[in-house]
């Protein structure tokens, strides 16, 4: 993997971001993550009052498993799918719009070929990950392939003026492949990521199995890249790399789901301060979600009951970064205001009129 390099958060630049939020016209910290948001979006641009930032959304196309048991539609469902979004009649285009963020589709791995699909971008790595349970999902080369499309997502964004990016996937049998990594890196009990369905297994027996197949590579959280390779997939490792070369070149990333979140457990294990640069959105009732959650220390700001991917909860969460901004460029400052500041409570050491 490349060698790259993550700057801390300016920090200077928070704390004047920090004293106008404490100044506007509320209850000091009534706005909550609101306030966090905007005062880290400070940090990432190096700016005391961020505003009008540039908007986009980036899906990794990657099919998972192509050579598995479980593989009965040959990636076709996934070629509907980048079409549709390909086509700009889909949700995720619709909210889009109303961010003025530009979509971007990229095909790390799919099955079927996307080359004459209007709109998608092929950067096909190959034909989609393999099975983990008869060998590594990916090669090497192909894993070291994937991750710099990411980083070269990442850099050519960055070079169109692109500050914050919605992040999302679209890929049949991708949750197998979060589901793999999200047990190898947060070493949580299997039964704890899974959840009853129509298979004639019990969830005993799948964890079981799951358990046994992941302890075949040895795989421990101090080795992410060859938990990616293992038991990854093209996309993750694409969002890995994109994590890694947001973080670098100072974009806001917005994840959603749990492939998203697979990918930034994977990122995060290479160098915790990509989290500096990450913010959550949408809340999913996936226990593979819920437990990146948990590990990553974090909470999701929205619960839609989303059953979709595509990036659709990323849009939704890139809506309150964008509502964070209008908080702090749009409200009055007591001074602006002239409204008389907190005379007692927690406001009164920070609200000094300005």
């Amino acid at each position: 993997m490349r060698t790259f390099t993550i700057q801390p958060l300016n920090k200077a630049c928070m704390e004047a971001c920090q004293l106008r939020v404490d100044n506007l016209t509320k209850p000091i910290y009534s706005l909550a993550q609101l306030e966090k948001i905007a005062v880290r979006l400070a940090g990432i641009y190096n700016v005391e009052q961020p505003n009008h930032i540039s908007n986009s959304v980036l899906i990794f196309a990657g099919d998972t498993a192509v050579d598995g048991m479980q593989n009965h539609t040959k990636g076709q469902e996934s070629l509907q799918a980048v079409t549709r979004l390909g086509s700009g009649h889909s949700a995720t285009e619709a909210a889009a719009r109303k961010l003025k963020a530009s979509v971007h589709i990229v095909d790390v791995g799919l099955e079927q070929s996307t080359e004459t699909v209007s709109g998608v971008i092929n950067k096909k790595v190959a034909p989609g990950a393999k099975f983990f349970g008869k060998g590594p999902a990916m090669t090497v080369a192909e894993m070291e392939d994937a991750l710099e499309v990411g980083f070269a997502m990442a850099k050519e964004l960055a070079s169109k003026g692109v500050q914050a990016v919605a992040l999302g996937n679209v890929g049949e049998r991708t949750l197998l492949s979060a589901l793999a990594v999200t047990a190898a890196i947060t070493q949580y009990p299997m039964m704890e990521l899974l959840t009853d369905n129509e298979c004639t297994l019990s969830i005993q027996e799948k964890a079981e199995r799951l358990t046994a197949t992941l302890a075949r590579y040895e795989l421990t959280p101090e080795k992410p890249l060859q938990i990616l390779q293992c038991v990854g997939s093209l996309d993750i490792a694409a969002m890995v790399g994109f994590y890694l070369g947001a973080a670098e070149n100072r974009l806001a990333v917005v994840f959603d789901n749990a492939v998203t979140g697979a990918a930034l457990l994977v990122a995060h294990a290479i160098n915790p301060a990509v989290m500096d640069f990450v913010f959550q959105s949408a809340a999913y009732n996936e226990p593979v979600h819920k437990a990146q959650m948990k590990f990553l220390e974090i909470s999701p700001y929205l619960y839609y009951n989303l059953e979709i991917d595509e990036a659709l909860g990323s849009v939704m969460g890139l809506s309150v970064v964008d509502a964070a901004l209008h908080m702090l460029n749009d409200m009055k400052t007591f001074g602006e205001a002239t409204v008389t500041v907190a005379e007692d409570g927690p406001g009164n050491k920070r609200q000094d009129g300005r």
